[in-house]
């Protein structure tokens, strides 16, 4: 009821929207979490390469609450949260910055102020923030959990209800089967058609490999344990199985910061295997710890992108994307 309540303001005008004239995408979900949002920012990022862009993110579980323009030399995951960190280190350069912060007018308005050449903002996780007015509004679904089958919490994982669909201008149903059928994707389209009349689009996981911080990969004959703190690790663990690789997992909540007594329960397990691996998101909080100087064991990260299921869609999703910045 709030959220219906709020967004009603919202609609009817009564809460007032910041429109820049800056072109911004939003890319976010109606669920809690778990849907790909920080693979896709990525994958529009690499997109518009040779852009002056930005991207503003919360940077949900971060230790400080001001504004940052994200800085590798001079701040820490704990300062700017697991996934701004993930971003940054891909894209970190003169093209590229990060905001967190989670007003995203106040940080809207502090690009348009010192970056005034900036050719576009993404709006990571800005689903539900409406004080800003977005040129493209992006809505991801999960294959496995899509948002039409789901209920707001506590008994699903909605934020708010599924009419909320109705503001996206694009749906891209994630982690979908790289095998999914002509007849699957028209019978999610028809099911979707009754909340939204959204364009929609199809993505799947790629697993780029596992490498260490030297760029080595991974020998697939040995035994590794596997640490995760994401939403939903599943995929990883079907996609560890999948390569024939034996492992354990030891698995703690979504974004979770990785305390001493967690780090020492993790070096005792990990005695009896040949290596570590963990996602990139992940490692962004565990390089921090002490767990190098504790282990002597190798740390693998599977690097994950995503990809457009379809040839075709995936180079219409593209223009879209760049004909944004127009």
């Amino acid at each position: 009821m709030v959220t219906s309540v709020r967004n009603a303001c919202f609609d009817l005008g009564i809460l007032k929207q910041y429109a820049s004239k800056v072109p911004l995408i939003s890319v976010g979900n109606l669920s809690m979490g778990g849907t790909g949002k920080t693979p896709h920012v990525a994958y529009i990022s690499t997109v518009l390469s040779g852009e002056k862009i930005a991207v503003i993110s919360r940077g949900y579980g971060r230790k400080n609450s001001n504004l940052i323009l994200g800085d590798t030399s001079i701040y820490s995951t704990a300062d700017i949260g697991d996934e701004p960190m993930e971003l940054l280190r891909k894209f970190e350069g003169e093209n590229f910055k990060m905001l967190v912060e989670a007003d995203r007018k106040k940080a809207l308005q502090y690009i348009e102020q010192k970056f005034p050449n900036t050719k576009l903002v993404i709006l990571d996780d800005g689903f539900q923030h409406r004080y800003v007015k977005r040129t493209l509004n992006l809505l991801l679904t999960d294959y496995s959990k899509l948002f039409y089958n789901d209920y707001i919490v506590p008994v699903g994982t909605l934020r708010e209800s599924r009419a909320g669909a109705k503001r996206a201008d694009v749906i891209v149903v994630t982690k979908c089967n790289p095998s999914i059928s002509f007849q699957e994707k028209n019978n999610i389209k028809m099911h979707l058609a009754k909340y939204t009349d959204a364009m929609v689009y199809f993505s799947k996981i790629e697993y780029k490999g596992f490498k260490n911080e030297h760029g080595y990969l991974l020998d697939p004959s040995k035994t590794y344990l596997v640490i995760t703190g994401i939403a939903k690790p599943d995929p990883i663990f079907k996609h560890l199985a999948e390569q024939s690789i034996s492992f354990e997992s030891l698995t703690f909540s979504d974004h979770h910061n990785f305390s001493s007594t967690d780090v020492n329960k993790i070096v005792l397990k990990s005695k009896t295997f040949s290596g570590i691996i963990t996602t990139e998101k992940d490692w962004m909080r565990l390089k921090e710890t002490k767990l190098k100087e504790l282990s002597s064991l190798e740390v693998y990260r599977l690097e994950i992108g995503i990809t457009i299921v379809g040839e075709k869609e995936a180079l219409e999703f593209e223009k879209l994307i760049i004909e944004t910045l127009n």
